[in-house]
């Protein structure tokens, strides 16, 4: 049997049983036990089932892209609490001295809030008026902006025009937002106009972390911009479910989980 009629039969298999054990596929295909650990590694990484010990079962469905735009003031109040646990834990990741590139998503807004506090050395190149007004008198921050053509649902700077200022610029990380990251899909938003400005922070930066609220773990966008292999982590807050952080980092992931490291800290101190 041709492997693209085993796999077939795997899901067919699949689709009746929601689970199968790999004996039972040996049996059924009359192949190897090796032949079907190949099978079903294949069918792994094309998203179409899941294995486990002794078999597989049925891959959970991607969420559905979605279509529907928000625009920046309606995002802003969403998850707050949390986007400022994340902001928090990415300011761990800055040294002063260092530039940095905040785009304009409201978990960057609260990263500039964190920074203006804490920080009295460092460059900030962002795309956002929103990050740049909170910014413009911060004490011993150097602010770059991109330029562009101004967009006022985003609060932001756009297009192509917006990028010209950065092949002179070199970044030590850009801290990235997103509408949607999961291991399936990658890094999604919500138009193809907030990815020109994304993508080229990126290609300016030594490393790329995303910051993002655990409401957009294993959700996806309209628009893909990359891959999850482009960037060197993710940090989410408390609240992300253990399912969605495992997927992650069995993935590959770095996922960083705000306030993490205060929980191992206070046990430790509870046990001294």
């Amino acid at each position: 049997m041709l492997s693209e009629q085993r796999h077939k039969e795997i899901l067919r298999l699949l689709a009746e049983e929601g689970t199968i054990k790999t004996s039972t596929l040996c049996e059924r295909l009359d192949t190897s036990r090796e032949t079907v650990r190949r099978d079903l590694e294949s069918l792994e990484e094309r998203g179409r089932l899941k294995r486990i010990h002794g078999g597989a079962v049925k891959a959970d469905p991607a969420p559905e892209a979605s279509a529907v735009y928000t625009s920046f003031d309606q995002r802003l109040p969403l998850h707050s609490s949390d986007k400022e646990e994340v902001a928090r834990e990415a300011a761990r990741y800055i040294c002063e001295g260092q530039a940095i590139a905040l785009d304009s998503g409201t978990t960057s807004l609260e990263l500039a809030r964190v920074i203006r506090q804490q920080f009295r050395s460092l460059t900030v190149v962002t795309n956002s008026l929103t990050i740049a007004n909170e910014l413009a008198d911060a004490e011993g921050i150097t602010l770059v902006l991109t330029g562009g053509i101004y967009n006022a649902e985003e609060k932001a700077f756009l297009s192509d025009m917006a990028t010209l200022i950065l092949s002179h610029i070199s970044i030590d990380t850009l801290f990235l937002t997103t509408c949607g990251i999961s291991v399936e899909r990658g890094i999604t938003y919500q138009r193809t106009d907030d990815i020109i400005i994304q993508s080229r922070l990126m290609e300016a930066s030594d490393r790329t972390i995303v910051i993002t609220d655990s409401s957009k773990l294993g959700a996806n966008s309209l628009v893909k911009m990359c891959g999850i292999d482009r960037v060197s982590m993710v940090i989410t807050d408390s609240h992300a479910p253990a399912e969605r952080i495992k997927a992650f980092q069995e993935a590959g992931v770095n996922i960083v989980i705000a306030n993490e490291r205060k929980e191992r800290e206070n046990h430790v101190t509870e046990r001294s």
